[in-house]
């Protein structure tokens, strides 16, 4: 029979293994980018400054966000959108993505209604879609100990847009909190929680957000 203390440690090793973080890649690929544009903002942001502060883990309001996008070309129908994309600076997904969202702790991210229209601003794109504000940071990400990091402006950093699993590192604080988080000064990756992450699998949606495993690293 094993020792309760000995007990104890391998169940809390089983644990760290089975613990896990989640980056996505989705700001990096340019096959979520698509075709609209939007009208100025009552915040006098532009749509550029309004999406890097989006992806900066600010918490914004509605009024941040355009609640209509147009699609750019006359001679292009543009179909049902994926589950998530990044359109006129802004970060839309599908209502039934905005559904699994909603299951989580999201602490301080919201879910702000859009509308998608075709060039000619009244026939509406197939589908129903929400703006994305990822309004939480956790300060977890170990540039030390984070292969192919590359300096991107003046003081922060980026990973390739190839990411691998185990490329980003992270300290044991972003096991907790939020599910959905940024991690500045790592810039155009957004983290999810391991229970967040295999819920957006099961609902056949892991395709749109590349996810990439992060390598847990103890004791920082």
């Amino acid at each position: 029979m094993l020792g309760t203390e000995f007990q104890e440690i391998i169940a809390a090793m089983t644990q760290s293994r089975n613990e896990r973080v989640w980056a996505s890649r989705a700001f990096m690929d340019s096959s979520r980018i698509k075709g609209f544009t939007a009208d100025p903002l009552p915040t006098g942001m532009n749509l550029g400054q309004m999406a890097e502060a989006n992806e900066a883990g600010e918490r914004m309001s509605a009024e941040h966000f355009p609640k209509e996008i147009f699609a750019n070309y006359p001679d292009k129908k543009e179909k049902k959108q994926a589950d998530l994309v990044l359109a006129a600076g802004a970060v839309v997904v599908s209502a039934a993505c905005a559904d699994v969202l909603r299951q989580f702790d999201l602490g301080h991210s919201s879910l702000y209604p859009i509308k998608l229209f075709q060039h000619d601003r009244k026939t509406l794109v197939e589908g129903g879609y929400f703006c994305l504000n990822i309004g939480e940071r956790k300060d977890a990400f170990l540039r030390e100990h984070s292969q192919r990091v590359i300096e991107y402006g003046i003081g922060g950093f980026r990973m390739p847009p190839n990411l691998h699993d185990d490329d980003v590192a992270v300290s044991r604080a972003a096991l907790g909190g939020p599910d959905l988080w940024v991690s500045p000064p790592l810039k155009r990756i957004f983290f999810l929680s391991d229970k967040l992450t295999q819920a957006l699998r099961a609902a056949k949606m892991g395709r749109v957000f590349g996810f990439h495993a992060c390598r847990i690293v103890e004791g920082d």
